[in-house]
């Protein structure tokens, strides 16, 4: 049964575990109806596609290219929820792959966008941090390539910090630090700001006050940075996917709480 709406942290974290249940099942039903639509994976190494209705991703999913990477089952990380309200729950979380034996085929970290919308909690939007470089079978896999998480959680900090101190001084600057098209997480829908132009008009005018930039989780090309401010004496905490492209360092997609 699905928690109360008056409660949206049992409620998020329910259907968290929901989208777990779905993947092992191999029911592609299941799994679509853990999200909610418009949906987004945006993920640090590969474009993120937008799937606007819940029809159009059952009749895309398929399980077959998870099972020929040897693929049994997935078991979702412990989740910590970050940040809540009514109508929208950032979770920090993430899974590993496991084949039959027992084996481990990769890990990922991830923060979920739950929301409220239409009468249904699902998840909204995924920030994939893609820990590994790798998406194979274990047996196929390459020497393992180095990869310094520290400097990466580092540099995407940097850049949330870097951003935002500019925003209500230098809203064209602080838009430079962003890869577009950016996408912005809201309950029953997701928003895609083609460029800088369009996503000033969006920024305050007076500069926040900044607390708690946090990189809380990091891959091989990418990061999620969480953060607390004061606009307008009104409190925001936030989420940002942080990815390179191009070889440079940019915000890609990022959720926000008001209150």
């Amino acid at each position: 049964m699905q928690a109360p709406v008056s409660d949206p942290e049992t409620s998020a974290l329910a259907v968290y575990w929901r989208f777990f249940e779905g993947t092992n099942s191999r029911d592609p039903k299941q799994v679509t109806d853990a999200l909610n639509y418009p949906h987004v994976r945006i993920s640090a190494r590969s474009k993120a596609n937008i799937v606007e209705q819940r029809q159009t991703h059952a009749g895309r999913m398929s399980f077959d290219p998870l099972i020929s990477t040897g693929w049994d089952h997935t078991v979702g990380m412990e989740p910590e929820v970050l940040h809540v309200a009514p109508r929208k729950v950032h979770i920090k979380g993430g899974w590993t792959r496991y084949d039959r034996d027992g084996r481990p085929i990769m890990t990922n970290m991830v923060t979920y966008i739950a929301t409220l919308a239409d009468g249904q909690w699902g998840l909204q939007s995924r920030f994939g941090t893609d820990t590994d470089l790798f998406w194979g079978k274990p047996e196929d896999r390459p020497r393992e390539v180095e990869v310094d998480l520290e400097s990466n959680a580092r540099k995407a900090e940097n850049i949330v910090s870097s951003a935002l101190d500019l925003v209500g001084i230098d809203n064209p600057r602080a838009t430079r630090h962003c890869h577009f098209p950016f996408l912005g997480i809201h309950p029953g829908d997701v928003e895609s700001i083609a460029d800088g132009d369009a996503l000033r008009q969006r920024l305050p005018a007076s500069k926040p006050l900044i607390s708690d930039v946090e990189a809380i989780q990091a891959g091989a090309t990418g990061a999620n940075v969480t953060f607390r401010a004061t606009v307008s004496k009104r409190r925001v905490e936030g989420v940002f996917l942080v990815k390179v492209d191009d070889a440079r360092w940019g915000i890609k997609g990022g959720s926000l709480i008001t209150s």
